[in-house]
């Protein structure tokens, strides 16, 4: 299960990248607002007036009085303004590039331009932002406006965005999409052939054979079309024992719609076919191939809580990306060495030691067993990442083979002969040489704990100048000395 884990877990990281951080502007109102939408408050807010506007449109009822017309038309005034302003806010504040480049800012966008043309168009017509005796009744102006109108309840989507769990679940449709596109496919061949047997064996039944009329003209198998919207039918369970009824009928006279000449006998169906027929579509078509659609859905549903309830789950990898932007702005796929203790200083457990007291006996415990090569002074995105989260996971993995080091060394020096004259990239490896440790490169476990010698060797030496320091001062004092304070200034 570990090895298991630790496949999934590494094929998700190699999917996430290092993103460019986004500064706010310069802008001094600007930067207010990018300030406000980076707020997880903000984002809260807006949930809570969601929350209220699905509530007051499920007030409305038919033939309500006026004052309930004019309360809910105010109600749904003050939240189109209050989305108008959010959405002037992110607008500002991230830049129309930004902005536009999240689909659900976009749709976001969409619903409040018609939540504002219905508002105007409601004024006109129905005139329900008053309540009188006198008021005209409404007539109809605008013939779309009732359509515009259910565009409302499109607010009610853009919670997807914020809830988890109903996020998930929209994740996991999306995920299961192709495979349901695969299924629907066999399905549909299925209802194909089936429905060529049924036209021929069933195209005579008659649909009078008793006052049920468990057949009819929309119901039946005189054609593939309707051989075809019958067997649809019969996947949801509605009547398919009825039609098995007419079309097992054994008396041919009463069984057959054509009863004369060469039409006798001839696509009737019969005590056996009807049977056998209805029932091997219940099973291959109801039992067999709809259940593979939940089968599936189930399945991935069921990989994606996996992954939430893995050692590691995937918002723990979302905010190492996050934490690895705050020291690689650019997106250069590689921080300084010496900044790795503080990358793991701001991870929170179980990748780093966030709390609100970190000692640093427990930053040398998570640093030891990071075995990060060192490449020119820098440790690399996806080496810290499989580090981080191989030692979380204590997964027994075999160690990489010189050629994927070979290849994973070429892959960074041509990103770094690729990277934009300027940017912290670009520059020549032969500069640089990388520290060398008993025949291999020097590990970031092993540089953090150099340095830490180093710095209670200093820590030490500074500490026995100062004593001596100290020491021959004092040794300066005259044992009987009247002015102290005058002889140390001396």
């Amino acid at each position: 299960p570990e090895q298991q884990e630790w496949k999934e877990t590494r094929r998700i990281i190699m999917n996430l990248k290092p993103r460019s951080r986004q500064l706010g502007p310069k802008n001094k109102i600007r930067n207010i607002c990018w300030r406000i939408c980076s707020d997880p408050r903000f984002e809260f807010g807006t949930t809570v007036v969601i929350l209220l506007n699905v509530a007051s449109l499920m007030t409305r009822t038919y033939n309500q009085p006026c004052i309930v017309n004019m309360t809910i038309f105010w109600c749904n005034v003050v939240f189109t303004f209050i989305f108008s302003m959010e959405a002037i806010i992110k607008m500002l504040g991230l830049g129309p590039r930004w902005y536009f480049l999240d689909y659900w800012n976009v749709f976001d966008l969409i619903v409040v331009m018609l939540s504002i043309v219905t508002i105007l168009l409601d004024s006109i017509q129905s005139a329900e932002y008053y309540c009188s005796p006198d008021k005209p009744q409404e007539e109809s102006i605008f013939p779309g406006l009732q359509m515009l109108r259910v565009f409302r309840i499109a607010r009610v989507f853009r919670l997807i965005r914020r809830l988890q769990g109903l996020r998930q679940m929209v994740e996991t449709l999306i995920i299961s999409l192709p495979s349901l596109g695969n299924i629907a496919g066999l399905i549909i061949l299925f209802m194909i052939i089936f429905g060529i047997l049924g036209r021929t064996l069933f195209f005579n039944v008659s649909e009078n054979q008793d006052e049920a009329g468990r057949m009819d003209s929309h119901a039946n198998y005189a054609t593939l079309d309707k051989a075809f919207m019958s067997l649809f039918r019969q996947t949801t369970g509605e009547a398919w024992n009825g039609m098995m009824y007419y079309c097992s009928q054994s008396d041919i006279f009463l069984a057959c719609d054509k009863s004369y000449s060469e039409y006798l006998n001839d696509g009737c169906g019969g005590s056996f076919v009807g049977i056998a027929f209805h029932f091997a579509w219940q099973i291959f078509g109801t039992y067999l191939m709809m259940q593979l659609f939940t089968a599936v859905i189930l399945e991935n549903f069921h990989e994606l809580a996996k992954g939430e309830a893995s050692v590691v789950p995937i918002e723990k990898l979302n905010e190492f990306v996050d934490t690895w932007t705050y020291f690689d702005p650019d997106a250069c796929h590689e921080i300084d060495v010496v900044l790795l203790p503080e990358l793991v200083q701001k991870l929170t457990p179980p990748l780093g030691v966030k709390t609100k007291t970190v000692s640093r006996c427990n930053l040398m415990q998570v640093i030891k067993d990071l075995a990060i090569p060192i490449r020119g002074g820098k440790v690399t995105y996806q080496e810290t990442f499989m580090c981080c989260v191989k030692r979380v996971l204590d997964a027994d993995v075999e160690e990489e083979e010189p050629e994927e080091e070979v290849v994973k060394s070429a892959s960074m020096e041509r990103l770094r002969q690729t990277a934009p004259e300027g940017s912290r990239m670009f520059r020549k490896s032969s500069n640089v040489e990388d520290p060398i440790f008993r025949g291999r490169r020097m590990t970031a476990a092993e540089d953090f704990a150099a340095r830490s010698v180093q710095k209670a060797y200093k820590d030490w030496r500074e500490k026995r100048i100062q004593l001596h320091k100290g020491v021959n001062r004092t040794n300066m004092i005259p044992l009987f000395a009247n002015n102290i304070k005058e002889i140390v200034i001396k």
